[in-house]
């Protein structure tokens, strides 16, 4: 008897855990678009950390010439739009979303290397954001990922650019 109660406790919460799953955020298009000001702020802080050429985890990119920009920006509850896609010589940005680049990873067998940002914060003429590439691998049980760098860029507004200042923060995996 015991064994049965304790048998429907576990898959009752095995089951609540599985709809919890179920509830996480839907695909970006259900993200709230970043405003002008962040899209605007993106795009030059990715610009500034790719021409110095410190961008962390920038060697993940090799020498590719078209560079995805993930979508989602998820801890910020906010999506990266047309704007915030970089102008660097010699090179093409495009969005993609997480979900797209699995899909993408699945389908060729090959790693998906894109620029992720996340939590971008303006205030006054300082902004700060978590920048890095990342990257999916084909779903296969074996793999496990242990990688990226994100580091937390401090940048200023001078005469209407934004110019890296330091990093306040990094985080590798």
């Amino acid at each position: 008897m015991v064994r049965w109660v304790l048998g429907f406790a576990l898959v009752g919460v095995i089951a609540s855990l599985g709809s919890a799953y179920q509830q996480a955020p839907g695909p970006p298009t259900q993200l709230q678009l970043a405003s002008p000001e962040i899209q605007s702020f993106v795009r030059q802080a990715i610009e500034d950390r790719l021409r110095a050429g410190q961008l962390p985890d920038g060697n993940l990119l090799g020498n590719v010439t078209r560079i995805a920009i993930r979508e989602e920006m998820p801890e910020a509850g906010q999506r990266n739009g047309p704007a915030s896609l970089p102008q660097v010589e010699m090179r093409e940005f495009y969005l993609i979303s997480q979900v797209e680049a699995q899909t993408e990873a699945d389908k060729t067998g090959r790693a998906q290397h894109f620029i992720s940002v996340d939590r971008p914060s303006i205030a006054g003429d300082v902004g700060t954001v978590w920048v890095g590439v990342d990257v999916v691998f084909p779903r296969e049980p074996k793999v496990i990922k242990m990688c990226c760098c994100t580091g937390l860029g401090q940048f200023r507004l001078a005469e209407g650019r934004w110019t890296f200042v330091n990093w306040t923060g990094m985080t590798c995996s």
